[in-house]
């Protein structure tokens, strides 16, 4: 009797154990179904890439050379002189106090800039000036009366004239244009390209002491000197050659 007491407990402790081990692995299985993710369920910012805000600018800076170029701010109040085709001549300061001009391409009534009149600058304290791509006609008398003016600068596109050693030259080198009154530098080296001295070029330019020449005594002999350029007379010449 002892013995079949024992048989059916030890068969009652198998079932439990069993049951317990069944039961943990069922468990397990239901614990992982929960834990992953549901196969028809669309997930969540699949594919998607943020952007942060405002990262593309607004306008695009220009680029020369692989360098930004800021945008030009030029000078207001010039007085321009319509020529009725649609260009027209700078023809003085107007209301423009500016030490530093910026000659616009356009005015602004629209029209190309085309030339630079004589006096345009007279009686300014201008001590520089840029001379926009547009302008195809100048000379020395466009500048006449302005005794503060150091620098003469030509805007890069210009195809009518040149800067070199702070001096406006044609195009090509060849002709000598203006020579700033106010230029500070003692010396100036002249382009090897020149053939031709403008009239009043050189009509004031007190701190002009020494001009070097790329060429021999006979070659400058050759060079064409219009009137008005004592200044250039009285500096003394450096030949090169």
């Amino acid at each position: 009797m002892k013995v079949w007491k024992m048989a059916g407990c030890l068969a009652l402790l198998c079932v439990i154990i069993c049951g317990c081990v069944i039961m943990g692995k069922s468990t397990e299985v239901a614990a992982a179904e929960n834990e992953a993710p549901d196969a028809t369920a669309p997930e969540e910012n699949s594919g998607t890439v943020q952007t942060p805000e405002n990262d593309t600018p607004t306008t695009e800076p220009e680029s020369v050379e692989g360098s930004t170029t800021v945008v030009k701010s030029y000078s207001e109040g010039l007085y321009f002189r319509s020529n009725g085709d649609g260009t027209c001549a700078l023809a003085g300061m107007g209301s423009c106090t500016a030490a530093c001009v910026l000659i616009p391409p356009r005015s602004p009534a629209g029209d190309t800039v085309t030339e630079i009149l004589p006096n345009a600058f007279a009686d300014s304290i201008v001590g520089a000036v840029e001379i926009p791509t547009t302008v195809k006609t100048l000379s020395a008398a466009s500048f006449f009366g302005c005794e503060r003016l150091a620098y003469v600068r030509v805007a890069a596109g210009n195809e009518a004239f040149l800067e070199s050693d702070g001096v406006l030259y044609s195009a090509d080198g060849s002709t000598l244009i203006y020579c700033p009154a106010g230029r500070s530098a003692r010396e100036l080296t002249l382009h090897p390209s020149l053939k031709r001295i403008a009239a009043g070029a050189f009509a004031v330019c007190d701190a002009l002491d020494v001009v070097c020449f790329a060429g021999t005594t006979a070659e400058w002999h050759n060079i064409i000197v219009g009137d008005e350029n004592n200044a250039l007379y009285a500096a003394s010449l450096k030949f090169s050659s």
